[in-house]
C-alpha cells in the first residue's frame, strides 16, 4: 500500500509539475507577444469591432474639415450623430424609423466611451447641431438622423500594441474604384467602462485620430491665379479658398478656364491645416 501511494504522489508531482510548465510557457509567450507588438486573435477579433467608430469619426472629420477634439461639443455630439445615424441599430435599446433613432441616455454613453478615451459625461448638446440630433427630457432619450456610410468602406492595417496603448492605421476607400479618399493615425485604449456594460461592443475606446493624407473631389467656381502655383476657387458655400499646384501641365490647364467657369479637379491634403494641393483637373 505504501508503494502504491508512493507511485501515486510521484505521478500528480510530475503531472502537476507538466501543468505549471505548460502554464508557464503560456504566459512567457503571452509576454512576448506583448512585448513585440503582436496581437492575439481574440484581440484581433475586438479590435474589428472597432472599425465602426473608426469610421464614424474620420468620415465626420473629413467631411466637416473638423479636428479630433473631444472638449469641443461640435465635434463631440457631430461624430456621435455620424456613429449612432449610421451604426447605433447594432443596440438592442435602438428604436428605429424610416429617418430617425432613438437612444437612451445610457446607450448613447456608450456610444460616446467608444468614441473618446477621456469621456466623462455627455456634453451640452449644440442649438446649431438640432437638425441631427435632438433631446427628449421626459423619455431622457435622444433621437439622431439616420445616415449610411454610402459608396465608401473603412480598412483597419497595420495593428501594433505597446504598453496597452493599440496604434493603426485607417484608411477611408472608394467602392466605386478602390481609390484611398483618407488616411489616419489612430490610437485605441481599453474601455474602461466595459465591465459596466452589459454585453459591451466595444472594449476600446479612441485616444487620438490624426490624418496622414486627405483626397478630395470638389466641384468650385474657378476665380483665377494668385500666383504662379496658387488657384483661387470659390467653394459650394460660398467660401473662398486657395489651392496649390505644381507643373507644366496642370497650369496649362488651369490657364484655359476664364473666372467664373465651373471646375471639378481632385486635390490631397495632409491633415486638415495642410495646404490643398491640386493634383488632377477633370
Amino acid at each position: 500500500m505504501k508503494k502504491l501511494t508512493t507511485s501515486l504522489l510521484i505521478c500528480m508531482l510530475v503531472l502537476g509539475a507538466a501543468a505549471c510548465g505548460t502554464d508557464t510557457q503560456k504566459e512567457e509567450a503571452s509576454t512576448d507577444q506583448e512585448i513585440s507588438g503582436e496581437l492575439t486573435a481574440e484581440q484581433k477579433e475586438e479590435i474589428s469591432h472597432m472599425t465602426a467608430p473608426i469610421d464614424a469619426v474620420t468620415r465626420c472629420m473629413l467631411e466637416n474639415n473638423m479636428e479630433y477634439d473631444p472638449s469641443d461639443p461640435a465635434f463631440f455630439w457631430t461624430s456621435l450623430s455620424y456613429f449612432v445615424g449610421a451604426y447605433g441599430q447594432n443596440h438592442t435599446s435602438a428604436e428605429l424609423t424610416d429617418s430617425t433613432i432613438t437612444l437612451p441616455r445610457k446607450a448613447v454613453q456608450e456610444h460616446a466611451i467608444a468614441l473618446f478615451a477621456d469621456y466623462d459625461d455627455l456634453l451640452p448638446l449644440p442649438e446649431e447641431l438640432s437638425d441631427r440630433v435632438t433631446y427628449d427630457e421626459s423619455m431622457d432619450a435622444y433621437t439622431f438622423s439616420l445616415g449610411d456610410i454610402g459608396l465608401c468602406t473603412t480598412e483597419l492595417s497595420d495593428e501594433r500594441m505597446e504598453d496597452g496603448v493599440l496604434t493603426l492605421q485607417a484608411n477611408l476607400l472608394s467602392t466605386m474604384n478602390d481609390s484611398t479618399i483618407g488616411t489616419w493615425t489612430v490610437t485605441l485604449t481599453e474601455n474602461t467602462y466595459a465591465d459596466g456594460i452589459t454585453d459591451p461592443i466595444y472594449l476600446y475606446s479612441l485616444s487620438s485620430v490624426t490624418p496622414l493624407e486627405i483626397t478630395r473631389t470638389i466641384s468650385a467656381v474657378y476665380n483665377g491665379l494668385s500666383d504662379g502655383h496658387t488657384a483661387e476657387m470659390t467653394l459650394s458655400d460660398g467660401t473662398v479658398e486657395a489651392f496649390q499646384f505644381s507643373g507644366d501641365d496642370l497650369l496649362e490647364q488651369l490657364n484655359s478656364f476664364q473666372s467664373g467657369d465651373a471646375i471639378t479637379f481632385t486635390c490631397k491634403q495632409t491633415g486638415t491645416d495642410g495646404p490643398a494641393v491640386i493634383t488632377a483637373i477633370q
